[in-house]
């Protein structure tokens, strides 16, 4: 018999046992990150009958909503949304009124003489060809307000038992340390609650700040659902153009932009150059900074009892599932 290889075959079958184990995420950590229910923690799926279809209705196809007017700049690239428009309560674009219309220059199609949403050192967004702007007077006096009720809806659904600014319907949430600030400089190890999530309901009692990258892990499951609720604001911290380093929001092992929600109790600001992913529900204003973009509905005012402005510089807006083209260096994948 070969002594040496009979003394060996148990560290031989050890090696094999620690590299099968490592491979397959022992203890149900993600082969990935090296995280997951091996750490303690249980993974799900997030909340039930969180999604677009189910709580969204007819607010659905709309990329942005403001019930108090949009501001876009006259800079260099013109902000794009790809989605349908809605402008309630106030339709008024840079001051601008507006009576809605469909096509690819903007909310200048269809309107009437003299009703232009293009004043002096300000401009439109550009839409695509299909796209609808619609406001309480277009393309009826009803249908404004349809979507409005259901986007009111979707705002409580998302928003705690408890709120504010309202009691909502969606409780169990994790609670996060007051004055929240998630994610880390980009290549950081990854700590679970800080700049890397699994899915679920996340709550702050104060605001939420997102700094760095922030990475939501759904384990392999494409319905999983992520919901995070701020007592207060939302909000990015600025960057640079590529290659500058940015804030931004990475969807791993199966996430998905359009399964992602961030309800804001006031207002949403994305600093400059953020790359947002998710779903955004704001009671009052949501602001843009330069070269902002984001795969996933902004809607601004999104609560019944508030109104929000939308405000634009050079952006990116795209529902889920549109054609989605950001600057170079981004993400390209919106679903």
């Amino acid at each position: 018999m070969n002594k040496f290889n009979s003394s060996t075959k148990p560290l031989v079958w050890i090696s094999v046992f620690l590299l099968t184990a490592a491979v397959a995420g022992c203890g149900g950590q993600d082969p990935i990150l090296g995280t997951g229910a091996g750490t303690g923690v249980t993974v799900t799926a997030g909340p039930t009958g969180i999604t677009a279809a189910n709580i969204l209705g007819t607010a659905a196809p709309y990329g942005i909503a403001a019930t108090a007017g949009i501001t876009d700049t006259l800079t260099t690239p013109i902000t794009t949304i790809q989605g349908d428009v809605i402008l309630v309560a106030t339709p008024t674009c840079n001051g601008t009124n507006v009576g809605g219309g469909v096509g690819s220059t903007g909310f200048d199609s269809a309107l009437g003489a003299g009703d232009s949403c293009t004043p002096t050192h300000a401009s439109t967004p550009v839409l695509n060809a299909a796209a609808i702007v619609m406001t309480p007077t277009y393309p009826n006096t009803t249908a404004a307000s349809g979507v409005k009720s259901d986007m009111n809806t979707a705002y409580l659904k998302l928003t705690p038992p408890a709120g504010p600014p309202a009691a909502g319907s969606l409780g169990g949430a994790t609670n996060l340390p007051a004055g929240t600030t998630l994610g880390a400089v980009s290549g950081s190890a990854l700590v679970l609650g800080d700049n890397l999530f699994y899915p679920g309901v996340y709550q702050s009692l104060t605001s939420i700040m997102i700094t760095g990258d922030l990475t939501l892990d759904a384990q392999g499951n494409p319905n999983a659902v992520f919901v995070f609720q701020s007592s207060s604001t939302i909000g990015t911290a600025a960057g640079g153009p590529t290659p500058a380093s940015r804030t931004r929001i990475l969807l791993v092992n199966g996430a998905k932009a359009s399964n992602v929600w961030w309800q804001a109790s006031t207002s949403a600001t994305l600093g400059l150059y953020s790359e947002f992913q998710g779903n955004i529900l704001a009671a009052a204003n949501i602001t843009m900074k330069t070269g902002a973009t984001s795969c996933g509905r902004l809607f601004a005012g999104a609560w019944v009892g508030s109104n929000g402005a939308f405000v634009f510089d050079s952006n990116v807006v795209s529902v889920p599932g549109q054609p989605f083209a950001p600057p170079p260096g981004y993400s390209t994948n919106c679903q």
